[in-house]
């Protein structure tokens, strides 16, 4: 299951008056929408798909609403038939989109229409049914530490892994990127990811092409923990 964000008034700025409101990440609100649903599709074929604006009470008009629902609806028919397949909307809505009010928390109609819609396509989902090896859960841990400077890990009270094989595994991936324990590791590559497969399931390196080391790199995709 992928949830998308994106700031209602900055898609109905950006669509309406042409104007590129750009983030942090000098990339406009739509550009970064566009990326992030380009990145679901690649890196996964199935599972459902949500998009949430946000910021809703800043966008109060139905006709507003309906305008940015159309022009994201055209843009995503340009990435392919399997983004609006995958799409999710609400209940009795033609929208692409739940639209969610930054002010009303849980009480907010849109907040709770997306509530619900995630709960029934996680009761709905083969792979949230699926049974998992443990050292499967381990390695997602193991590649989310790596992600994470120390300070990070310990802000967010990550229990340490407590095994000398893992750890010495993660010491050698960061060494590989020259990465010191202090910075967040920048990207992480198949090459590195059997290596910390190898620490966390106790087993030999496994070949790159390896069935079932590609099986765990697959669920990995899926569940986020890596996009490309």
């Amino acid at each position: 299951i992928i949830v998308i964000f994106a700031k209602l008034n900055e898609l109905l700025q950006e669509f309406r008056e042409g104007k590129k409101c750009l983030g942090d990440n000098n990339i406009s609100a739509v550009d970064e929408l566009i990326i992030w649903v380009d990145a679901a599709t690649s890196a996964t074929t199935t599972g459902p798909i949500l998009l949430v604006a946000t910021w809703a009470d800043l966008v109060p008009s139905a006709t507003d609403r309906a305008f940015v629902s159309e022009r994201l609806e055209e843009l995503l028919q340009g990435r392919g038939v399997s983004v609006l397949t995958r799409l999710l909307r609400p209940a009795a809505s033609s929208s692409v989109f739940f639209a969610v009010d930054n002010t009303q928390s849980m009480a907010d109609a849109g907040v709770q229409a997306l509530r619900i819609s995630l709960q029934e396509a996680a009761e709905n989902s083969d792979s949230v049914k699926q049974q998992v090896p443990l050292q499967l859960r381990l390695l997602q841990d193991v590649v989310a530490t790596v992600a994470l400077p120390t300070h990070r890990v310990q802000q967010q009270r990550v229990d340490p892994i407590g095994s000398v094989a893992v750890d010495t595994a993660i010491a050698q991936v960061r060494q590989r990127h020259n990465t010191g324990p202090s910075a967040a590791l920048p990207h992480i590559e198949l090459e590195d990811l059997a290596d910390l497969y190898a620490a966390c399931t106790a087993q030999r390196r496994p070949a790159l092409d390896d069935q079932e080391f590609r099986v765990y790199v697959d669920f990995l995709h899926l569940q986020g923990a890596i996009t490309h």
